[in-house]
């Protein structure tokens, strides 16, 4: 299960972190709180969490430990990409330098000096690889953040582009894949568990007028 981190203080306003810390605010701590808890309710055991290193994916990512008594892990290759020039951007003007419009458009794209939509997927994917070696028959949660698991899930399900814009989660929604015998969602995006004033559409990306 990919689960994404709770609101941040960056979220809140609008500000674009990448690999820059932004910790939760209270709206992403009572998120990760009902995610947890809607958790403990699951008909699915799960038996480890793994987080990335940033302060908003492994407080998430402890919440739901904590209410489902298994360990936590942290593993740096579940970090969010890496922006480079635009790190710590407003998300209007990720968009007027068309972060996303030329991330769609080339999966090689770096034009930004950070990570190209590529290389952010094959360091998720060798990731998920890694975990899943080491906890076979195990059922996992993965905390991490909206472009990593978006990528992560396009390259798992082998669809275009690889920037998977289309796979984007709304703060603390959840996801299942299956791994049997291929890559396969059971569901996307889910946050109805989330009490309707915790809910917060993600940021689309602005698409090229034809």
């Amino acid at each position: 299960m990919f689960v994404r981190h709770g609101e941040t203080v960056g979220n809140q306003e609008q500000i674009a972190h990448g690999q820059s810390e932004s910790p939760l605010n209270d709206r992403g701590i009572e998120q990760a709180l009902s995610t947890a808890a809607m958790l403990t309710r699951c008909h699915r055991q799960y038996h480890r969490v793994y987080t990335s290193p940033f302060s908003r994916a492994y407080d998430t990512g402890k919440h739901i430990s904590d209410a489902l008594q298994i360990p936590i892990h942290v593993h740096e290759g579940l970090m969010e990409g890496f922006l480079g020039d635009w790190e710590g951007v407003t998300y209007e003007r990720l968009s007027e330098f068309g972060f996303a419009r030329h991330s769609i458009k080339d999966d090689d794209f770096r034009g930004h000096n950070g990570e190209s939509p590529n290389q952010l997927a094959a360091r998720m994917i060798q990731t998920i690889t890694e975990i899943r070696s080491e906890n076979l028959q195990e059922n996992l949660i993965i905390v991490s953040h909206g472009a990593a698991i978006a990528h992560a899930i396009s390259s798992l399900l082998d669809t275009k582009p690889v920037f998977g814009y289309q796979y984007l989660m709304h703060n603390c929604a959840v996801t299942e894949l299956s791994f049997a015998p291929v890559a396969h969602l059971e569901f996307l995006n889910s946050y109805d568990h989330l009490p309707e004033d915790l809910k917060a559409d993600p940021p689309t990306p602005r698409r090229r007028r034809k």
